[in-house]
Parts: structure tokens; C-alpha cells; sequence
């Protein structure tokens, strides 16, 4: 019994380290808003790796809160549903959490898992 004690007070010291850790190189690289939603990144259990995956294109499908970056404003779908040859502002609306429209692949990645690691308590159960 003690030593499985002990075993998990040690698993539970490292893993609190790399909590932090993973904290300390958001904060060094300014990757905090590499992500702007969760538990999602973009709209995407596995976030985006290139830009072109964030611009709106003609007929392509678009599922309900998947997000696009449109004039430096980022919009999320509103529902599900194939774009047509223009532009369609009714089916999206305006993302009003942050303003913050830049996509930055490592950022994204960076965030992302520091997100993972820390395990954050908003993650849908």
C-alpha cells in the first residue's frame, strides 16, 4: 500500500510539472490564442495544420460550428450545410469571444496541447 502510494504521489508530481511546462511554452511563444474554441480548435477535433483549411471555398461542406476566418473576422457556421459559388453571410455568424482572427499553425498546435495536458475542467463529459 505504501508503495503504491508513494508510485502515484511521483506519477502526480511529474504530470503536475508538465502542466506547467506545457503553461510556460504557451506563455513564452504567445500561443494562448492559438485555439479559439474548445473542445474544439476551429471547429476541429484535430486542429487545422494550413491556412487554406480556414478559408471559405465554393462548394465545399460546412458542418455546424466549424469556423472560418473571412476579411480578418472569424465566423462560425450556424448549421450544417454545402456553400454555393458566393460568399454567403446568413449562414454564418460572427465568433464574439475574442477578436483574435490569425491562424498560426504552431500556435494552434501549441495551444492545443497544453489544452490536452491540462486536461481542462470545461471538457464536455
Amino acid at each position: 500500500m505504501k508503495l503504491t502510494f508513494r508510485k502515484l504521489a511521483k506519477l502526480t508530481l511529474i504530470l503536475v510539472y508538465l502542466v506547467i511546462v506545457a503553461g510556460a511554452v504557451v506563455r513564452m511563444t504567445g500561443s494562448g490564442m492559438g485555439c479559439p474554441d474548445w473542445p474544439k480548435c476551429f471547429g476541429y477535433y484535430i486542429p487545422p495544420t494550413e491556412d487554406s483549411e480556414l478559408k471559405w471555398q465554393p462548394e465545399h461542406d460546412y458542418k455546424k460550428g466549424q469556423v472560418i476566418i473571412v476579411e480578418e473576422t472569424l465566423q462560425v457556421a450556424s448549421s450544417s450545410f454545402t456553400t454555393s459559388s458566393t460568399f454567403n453571410p446568413e449562414n454564418w455568424k460572427l465568433y464574439t469571444k475574442h477578436d483574435y482572427a490569425i491562424f498560426n499553425p504552431w500556435h494552434t498546435w501549441i495551444e492545443y496541447i497544453n489544452r490536452l495536458f491540462g486536461a481542462r475542467r470545461d471538457w464536455p463529459l
